[in-house]
């Protein structure tokens, strides 16, 4: 795991974080271009593509990505390519493919805990966590998990109290006004406050290619699921004390976009659609009964079951990099820095 801690402009950030760690940047460009091979002519088109939505939406994004490009010695096109591989190749790709779980309440607050699953080879020296700390206006101070030479974020706590994790959601289509998918997760932490926040912030953008849930819980205890897809979203709170998400669309809004076999077929990779429904029986059956501590929490995420396991080890090609709990009432992050059944978890305050 591959710590940072940056601050200053988006291109301060971007260079401290390229010049921390060149060597795992250079090779999370080489790595994940084996995931979505990309001819040039496409990757072309492509960068014209993101160049022009990151310019008119999230302009801090690019000059973010050209500092990580100028501290790590690759060039802006390899970064963007690194950051958006799906506008390059026109599908969704390689997208995060993880379990998450909610408390509504606990003995330290609402708790919402996730896995990373990834199916890129040399995971374990491309993985990041991140103290981000913009400019005094520019938003919130956070902490989150991500990758080397990324600006994604997999989940994360900011000084408002507000607690994010992230799961992948097949998506297809390309609006004229669409974005790059994950400046929003990140940006729900640097902009917003609370769950009610996340959920109208989120609200003025429509994703291209692909799309993700973010469980949002914040310190004064509300909790809530957005599943955002292309041309949709939609809003899921908890069922009782509790809420279980995985990589399969849950609510009417979203479930209403149709994707059709075909373009299923072209998200992630196969398996993916029987494996999260497997994850979500299990969880489905496992989470009613587990008692609303930290501890639980951490066993649900380590839960190596037969059928359905939480923690994945090759299952469908997918591999469980780390895993994160956030307590956002107690302003904490705890996370797993590895397969989570092998390792303890660690503490940080915000």
């Amino acid at each position: 795991m591959i710590h940072l801690n940056n601050a200053g402009s988006p291109y301060e950030i971007g260079r401290q974080h390229g010049a921390s760690c060149p060597g795992a940047v250079r090779l999370a460009c080489e790595a994940w271009m084996r995931v979505a091979p990309i001819e040039m002519p496409r990757a072309e088109e492509g960068l014209r593509l993101v160049k022009e939505r990151l310019g008119r939406f999230f302009p801090e994004c690019l000059e973010e990505v050209q500092g990580i490009a100028d501290g790590s010695g690759q060039t802006l096109d390899r970064i963007l390519v690194l950051n958006c591989p799906d506008a390059m190749i026109g599908r969704a790709s390689g997208t995060p493919s993880c379990s998450c779980i909610g408390f509504v309440d606990s003995e330290h607050g609402p708790l919402i805990g996730k896995t990373a699953d990834w199916q890129v080879e040399h995971a374990q020296d491309l993985t990041t966590w991140q103290h981000y700390r913009p400019r005094r206006g520019e938003g919130y101070r956070f902490i989150h998990y991500g990758g080397a030479g990324t600006w994604w974020s997999e989940g994360g706590l900011n000084e408002a109290g507000l607690g994010m994790v992230l799961n992948g959601l097949p998506g297809a289509g390309l609006s004229p006004d669409s974005v790059p998918t994950l400046p929003l997760a990140r940006g729900v932490l640097q902009h917003c406050a609370s769950v009610r926040d996340a959920i109208e912030w989120l609200a003025r953008y429509d994703v291209m290619y692909l799309g993700f849930n973010l469980m949002l819980a914040d310190r004064n205890g509300d909790l809530a699921c957005v599943e955002v897809v292309p041309g949709a979203q939609g809003v899921q709170r908890p069922d009782g004390d509790r809420l279980v998400h995985t990589n399969h669309c849950l609510v009417p809004e979203t479930q209403a976009v149709d994707l059709g076999e075909e373009r299923l077929a072209d998200y992630g990779y196969p398996g993916l659609m029987e494996n999260s429904e497997a994850r979500y029986r299990n969880l489905l059956k496992r989470v009613p009964e587990a008692p609303r501590t930290l501890e639980s929490m951490e066993a649900l995420l380590r839960d190596r079951s037969d059928s359905g396991a939480v923690s994945q080890r090759g299952e469908q090609g997918m591999h469980t990099v780390y895993a994160m709990i956030v307590a956002p009432a107690r302003g904490r992050l705890r996370g797993a820095e590895g397969f989570p059944p092998d390792v303890p978890f660690v503490e940080y305050t915000v």
